[in-house]
């Protein structure tokens, strides 16, 4: 149980509709790993030394920490214990709600900051366009993706860095509507901070995959501080 703002939190936090786009990019694994390597976690490398990363963007429409926009900026790991699989490293997560901010950063050490991040639907694409003080992060729009595909529940590790502490959250995914397909992403860097480092990833460039959700819930239990790291 959590004091946010003069509100209790109790975990887990559910999430019961949430409007998703996301975009999957190949990029040079050993850029990647520059960016996780404060965490002391590793990227996962496939084949051609290249690595996955992932832009998303929600719109949490009900929501145990309220309504608002969130961007998604992550790259999948290796899992910090060494058991297969794969976890999700998330890089930056700018919102535009200051509750969800501050839950963000307290429950879980997730790397939430203040954003401008309107989302829009129009003639088949979903968009947002993210801005902090005024400078452009990137612009990323999604259309309709051509095929449809299996809504199920998934769990995962995603993991986070925060004042030099990282964590694991276990989060489990419950989506209905979605489709997806190759291609379909169109992605403009500005000229901040974040998009500098995008482009240290060879970003802008072709998307691998993307993807929409047109309703999604999830449920986000306790973070776990992962020991003997920085």
């Amino acid at each position: 149980m959590y004091e946010i703002q003069g509100r209790t939190v109790t975990l887990p936090v559910e999430v019961r509709d949430a409007r998703v786009a996301a975009a999957t990019f190949l990029v040079p694994a050993p850029a990647a790993q520059r960016m996780v390597d404060p965490t002391g976690l590793e990227v996962r490398r496939l084949p051609a030394g290249r690595a996955v990363c992932s832009l998303a963007f929600v719109d949490y429409r009900d929501n145990d920490l309220g309504q608002y926009h969130e961007v998604a900026i992550a790259l999948l790991v290796r899992p910090h214990d060494g058991s297969k699989g794969v976890g999700a490293y998330i890089h930056q997560l700018p919102v535009d709600g200051e509750f969800t901010c501050e839950a963000g950063r307290t429950i879980w050490g997730f790397p939430k900051f203040i954003a401008e991040a309107p989302i829009n639907e129009r003639d088949g694409r979903r968009s947002v366009q993210l801005h902090e003080g005024g400078r452009s992060i990137l612009a990323l729009s999604i259309g309709r993706r051509p095929v449809p595909m299996p809504g199920r529940e998934a769990t995962a590790n995603a993991y986070s860095f925060l004042d030099g502490v990282l964590r694991c959250t276990p989060w489990t995914m419950r989506p209905t509507g979605v489709r997806g397909g190759p291609g379909g992403a169109r992605l403009e860097l500005g000229d901040h901070p974040i998009a500098e480092e995008l482009r240290t990833l060879g970003l802008p460039k072709r998307a691998a995959f993307s993807s929409t959700i047109d309703r999604m819930g999830a449920s986000f239990g306790p973070a776990q501080v992962i020991d003997g790291r920085p």
